[in-house]
């Protein structure tokens, strides 16, 4: 089962080609099913009406969702039914869920906004926060561009007994006691800019860390406690989906726009790239062969599923359209359409028909004019 979504599990790994797509956009889920060597056909749509931002899979096969707005969602039927799982969660605004193995047993994670952590170690019975997260020192300057000006949680990993929690913008976070304390990282001298996107993490690089930021990408060779710019992005200056492939440890895959979000809506488009590294990291390629070329729309999640002798990636766009490469980034086309994907509401601000802004510095419209949105909708 392939996973697509803004802020969820991105990379599967089995001995076959995932035979099911299941992707979290704004409008609900949409379950596809292989119908072709690159088709794909919808079986089901589920929670429609509701911004699904992540998904994620436990080891029982249950999925689990996170929405902005309802909380936790769980399906036990591979995504044809859904029920909320909140039971101890006080924030329901989702952005990741994460279903990682810590101290020897499965935990999920749900990060919020405002930025909370809560995990669940009963499938999502039940929560508890992590309530240390915010009593780190910067926790009181985390904020956002966009009203209501609260940060989020962005990105959670885990590697070993380590736990790193990407705030937007705030922080980037690691916990080496199960999430019982926590510890700044020094990822950006300006900490008035410590803006995660996504982290990658490899158990075969075991100190690596490689983010996905607000100025560009990153990386740790000592598990966080010092950072170097890691390789200039062929036309991305703002990068949100990024993954690694499960066998190659330098083998990454990166999306986003070119210049940063209040430009995009000012001109009418993205201009988003993909990008590949084979270096893990320290150089990067962009992608083209089938891909558009200065599209309006931007990437809202990359997946990668990985089995015996191949990998196919997957990106998915603020229109919804779904692209497929089955030769490393080679070629794409699209083999599925959806609802969009999208981080926050990205989506509003590049979406079909909407005219080009101007003079508006501060401000920018959805395509109505009636619903104001901060210029910086990152």
């Amino acid at each position: 089962m392939i996973l697509l979504s803004p802020g969820g599990t991105s990379v599967q790994r089995g001995e076959r080609p995932g035979s099911t797509l299941v992707v979290g956009t704004t409008e609900g889920v949409f379950v596809f099913e292989r119908s072709g060597a690159k088709q794909w056909s919808l079986r089901h749509r589920a929670l429609e009406g509701s911004f699904v931002s992540a998904l994620t899979r436990l080891k029982d096969g249950a999925l689990i969702a996170g929405t902005h707005g309802l909380g936790v969602a769980k399906s036990d039927d591979g995504g044809t039914s859904w029920r909320l799982v909140n039971s101890g969660l006080t924030h329901f605004d989702v952005w990741v869920v994460k279903a990682e193995r810590l101290g020897g047993r499965e935990r999920l994670f749900a990060g919020t906004l405002p930025a909370h952590l809560f995990v669940s170690d009963d499938g999502g019975a039940s929560w508890t926060e992590l309530a240390a997260l915010t009593r780190v020192p910067s926790a009181p300057r985390w904020s956002f561009p966009p009203p209501p000006h609260q940060a989020h949680v962005l990105d959670v990993a885990v590697h070993g007994k380590s736990l790193y929690v990407g705030i937007e913008v705030g922080a980037l976070l690691r916990s080496d006691d199960a999430g019982a304390t926590f510890v700044e990282l020094p990822v950006n001298p300006d900490a008035s800019e410590v803006d995660i996107h996504r982290l990658a993490l490899h158990p075969k690089r075991p100190q690596r860390i490689i983010a996905a930021t607000g100025w560009g990408m990153i990386a740790s060779e000592d598990g966080g406690d010092s950072w170097r710019g890691s390789g200039k992005l062929p036309g991305i200056d703002y990068p949100i989906p990024l993954v690694a492939h499960p066998d190659d440890p330098d083998l990454l895959f990166v999306a986003g726009g070119e210049g940063w979000p209040p430009n995009w809506y000012r001109i009418g488009r993205s201009r988003a790239k993909v990008a590949r590294s084979r270096d893990g990291g320290k150089t990067w390629q962009r992608l083209l062969g089938g891909l558009p070329d200065g599209q309006r729309a931007n990437y809202g999640g990359l997946a990668l599923d990985a089995w015996d002798g191949g990998f196919a990636v997957y990106a998915a766009d603020t229109d919804g359209q779904i692209y497929e490469s089955a030769d490393g980034g080679e070629r794409w086309s699209v083999v599925a359409e959806a609802a969009p994907v999208s981080k926050g509401e990205q989506y509003r601000g590049l979406a079909k028909g909407r005219p080009a802004l101007v003079g508006t510095d501060s401000l920018v419209f959805s395509e109505a004019g009636q619903r104001r949105i901060d210029s910086a909708v990152m």
